[in-house]
């Protein structure tokens, strides 16, 4: 390692575990050579040298898979390359399941998996006692094989990748502690160490279970915390072999490796113990925490079910180290928000040594062109709030995130620990009418209802969780009647200015040359055409637009519009999501309930759809939006927080008259799937354009230029080879949730990217993309014959190319 630390660098990297390494690595491979990596104590030291170096492709979405997958790729290779033994080996890995729920989350798995290119596939209990001498299938009900799935050593990997990026001109120096970071202008500037001041382009926080100190140190909110995380390691057992499959038993929370001819076993509890909120030793260098044989326990008895032997065997070492949890199990990629060139890495939850190599890669192509090759919003920075560096909040969070890992992962599943944090002004009203609450960026939102009798308490099951019945009644009161449901919860920001407009021209595919008063739909996109985000705007005033935005993207928007406003631009953006409250009153009967609480006239005529007005209703002045994300007639409003129980009550009230029922957001998310209205992160992502995903009516190319205006032109001229279309399936019975695998004349082509029960459509209904390099046609897509692969069963299924509810888009104009 080198000795003397530089006084400049274009780049410098906080941090030498195996993260900091492949981002180093990384880097150098994109043609950087001025890149200094710092490490505290010695590369590795941290947390990466303990790990279990488990190499799991199968992850909660695509992109996490992704990253896993080349991780697989990269590792194989590794030695070859730059001559350090990193002891991977294709060793597979084995799923069991003990319950009945559990193999069909594992059938759902292994359908993702396919829709994922990765090879998973159900086996017998008497073949997977064969691949794993020694374990027994006692009480089990199904198993899984992944045989691409590996093993590595954690600490000679990172060594290896550290002299990769060393040849390639990077500079690494250990024993050297960031100290501060240095800012100017709103960008990093340069860092601060034991040994020297260090000037800088960009700083990239790869510090691990410190990472959040490092956030700290300009400002930024990274929340996350150590939790103790411990694996046993026996001594040689007879008949065991050298290598056999990983073995993961989720419902007994443990996992299985070989080890030397012995067997290491840990897991992740449902109840975790964080550790070193205060503070971390300045020490700690491949340091362990006490042994905890009662917090080990639920790991020990499910080693002495799977593997009788350890009835006998000698535990040579139980491991007990602290490693770095987020509050959503995700870890935290990108640049930062409200900062400039200061990016991180780090919140790895126990997957560090399978992600990191994806993680180092996508950072490096981030720093290089400004942006990932794959959009990763999962694991993006900006998913979280400055609130939620709280050190309580990520304590108690923590001590169930753990556990996340190894859990049911039924669909909407909730998280139980810190909740409340955020409330709308109609929080008590919603749990007086029985709401069960579901949670989305720290807001407390009502997901469904119970009827009086019945505790709003969810029960999850894959194929008919306990509120569904609830849902359905809310889903056809919209269709049929009116419902009310309060999105609060929504982004909010004014973008003010006598350059508004046109900086607003410039940045959104929409024109938002309109009068005031008028509703633009418009993406943002980047230059490749795809979606950065999508939201409305409507003009207030002839310097003013109110954008609405989702509620979990609110930092992340905020952050990307911010950041394009020009330097010499008299325009300003302020968040004032806190500032109003929103009821959203749908249903065929909802012009007439309105219509009692106010003197505006809420005729078509009078108020067009996508028009927005400031009203009189009830003791309040809201603004009400003539827009619908349900695809029925309505309004949505937008009323000043402190007005908001006054206008509730009077709507509840007058609404006795209509049979008004409360609208939790299963319901709302029914509703838009009938209506095929698309879902940013799902349905639509950076790497999908308007075009693609059937909604170029909210591209103005009449209008001057914008960001992505030309790729979405060649697009146009070239003709599309990707459309997004929507599914019903033929068995009423079959649900669809995401990432199902589509199939087309027996092949799999695509996978669902977001579904629901349609209840009016009396099926399940689903979103996908189809492609056709030679051209996607309408003729094309309606030859094919169709079927989703739905807890390892192929579902026949239509293929609709509108809606299958509405298709014309005629009832929001009513």
């Amino acid at each position: 390692m080198n000795n003397a630390i530089p006084t400049q660098a274009q780049i410098v990297i906080i941090g030498g575990g195996i993260v900091g390494c492949s981002t180093a690595y990384h880097l150098t491979r994109q043609g950087y050579t001025d890149v200094v990596l710092l490490e505290r104590k010695e590369l590795g030291s941290g947390t990466t040298w303990a790990a279990a170096g488990l190499v799991a492709q199968l992850r909660q979405n695509q992109e996490m898979t992704n990253l896993a997958k080349y991780a697989t790729q990269l590792y194989a290779t590794l030695e070859e390359e730059t001559g350090v033994a990193t002891g991977w080996v294709e060793a597979g890995a084995i799923g069991v399941c003990q319950t009945e729920d559990r193999r069909r989350e594992w059938l759902r798995g292994a359908a993702m998996a396919r829709a994922f290119g990765i090879d998973m596939h159900e086996i017998s209990l008497k073949e997977a006692e064969d691949m794993v001498p020694g374990m027994s299938s006692e009480g089990l009900v199904s198993a899984f094989y992944l045989p691409k799935d590996g093993q590595t050593n954690p600490l000679e990997t990172t060594q290896a990748l550290a002299k990769g990026a060393r040849v390639k001109g990077a500079k690494i120096f250990e024993n050297t502690l960031v100290t501060d970071i240095k800012m100017k202008n709103g960008a990093v500037c340069g860092v601060s160490t034991d040994a020297g001041d260090i000037a800088c382009d960009i700083v990239i926080n790869c510090a691990g279970m410190w990472g959040r100190k490092v956030g700290k140190m300009v400002g930024v909110s990274l929340p996350l915390a150590a939790a103790e995380h411990m694996h046993a390691i026996t001594k040689p057992i007879k008949g065991m072999p050298t290598v056999f499959p990983c073995v993961r038993d989720f419902d007994g929370r443990t996992y299985f490796k070989s080890e030397v001819g012995g067997i290491l076993f840990g897991g992740f509890e449902k109840v975790a113990k964080p550790w070193g909120m205060k503070s971390i030793p300045e020490s700690f260098k491949f340091s362990e925490l006490s042994e905890d044989w009662d917090q080990f326990e639920v790991f020990m008895d499910c080693g002495l079910e799977r593997f009788p032997a350890l009835e006998n065997a000698e535990i040579r070492h139980l491991s007990v180290v602290p490693e770095g949890f987020t509050p959503d199990n995700a870890f935290m990629v990108g640049e930062a928000p409200g900062i400039k060139n200061f990016f991180v890495g780090v919140g790895m939850n126990s997957v560090g040594i399978a992600s990191a190599a994806g993680v180092g890669r996508a950072i490096a192509q981030w720093v290089d062109q400004g942006y990932p090759e794959e959009q990763l919003w999962p694991v993006d920075v900006r998913r979280y709030f400055p609130w939620q560096q709280n050190t309580q909040y990520v304590h108690d969070r923590v001590v169930e995130s753990v556990g996340i890992l190894y859990e049911q992962h039924f669909p909407n599943r909730q998280r139980t620990t810190a909740r409340p944090v955020i409330c709308s002004p109609l929080h008590e009203r919603l749990k007086a009418n029985r709401a069960a609450f579901s949670m989305i960026a720290g807001w407390e939102r009502a997901d469904w209802f119970a009827p009086e009798g019945v505790e709003p308490e969810f029960k999850y099951d894959w194929r008919e969780p306990n509120w569904l019945a609830y849902q359905k009644a809310e889903h056809m009161a919209v269709r049929e009647s009116v419902g009310m449901y309060d999105l609060t919860s929504m982004g909010k920001y004014i973008v003010q200015g006598p350059d508004a407009e046109d900086f607003l021209q410039k940045l959104c595919a929409g024109d938002m040359a309109v009068p005031v008063g008028k509703i633009v739909y418009s993406p943002i996109l980047n230059e490749k055409g795809g979606f950065e985000t999508d939201f409305t705007a409507t003009r207030f005033a002839e310097d003013t637009y109110f954008i609405v935005t989702a509620a979990g993207t609110v930092v992340r928007d905020y952050d990307y519009i911010k950041r394009r406003i020009p330097a010499d631009a008299r325009v300003t953006i302020t968040d004032v999501t806190h500032g109003y409250a929103m009821l959203a009153i749908m249903g065929p009967q909802a012009r007439n309930l309105l219509q009692e609480l106010t003197d505006a006239d809420l005729s078509n005529e009078a108020f067009p759809f996508r028009t927005a007005q400031e009203i009189d209703l009830a003791y309040a002045r809201p603004w009400a939006f003539r827009i619908s994300y349900v695809g029925e007639l309505g309004w949505e409003l937008y009323i000043p927080s402190n007005f908001a129980t006054g206008v509730f009550d009077a709507i509840m009230e007058v609404g006795k008259k209509y049979d008004l029922k409360l609208v939790g957001m299963q319901a709302v998310n029914s509703l838009r799937m009938e209506c095929g209205y698309r879902h940013w992160e799902n349905d639509i992502t950076p790497e999908d354009t308007p075009l693609e995903a059937g909604l170029g009516f909210a591209v103005s190319f009449k209008k001057g230029d914008f960001v992505g205006k030309a790729a979405l032109m060649a697009q146009k001229e070239k003709g599309l080879t990707r459309k997004l279309v929507q599914f019903t399936l033929e068995d009423p019975q079959a649900k669809l949730y995401a990432n199902e695998p589509i199939y087309r004349d027996g092949v799999q082509v695509s996978q669902i990217t977001s579904g629901a029960y349609g209840f009016k459509v009396g099926s399940a209904v689903g979103m996908g993309y189809l492609e056709n390099p030679a051209g996607i046609t309408n003729d094309w897509i309606k030859a094919g014959k169709y079927e989703v692969m739905v807890e390892g069963q192929l579902i026949p299924a239509t293929v609709n190319l509108r809606a299958s509810y509405d298709p014309k888009g005629e009832r929001t104009k009513m």
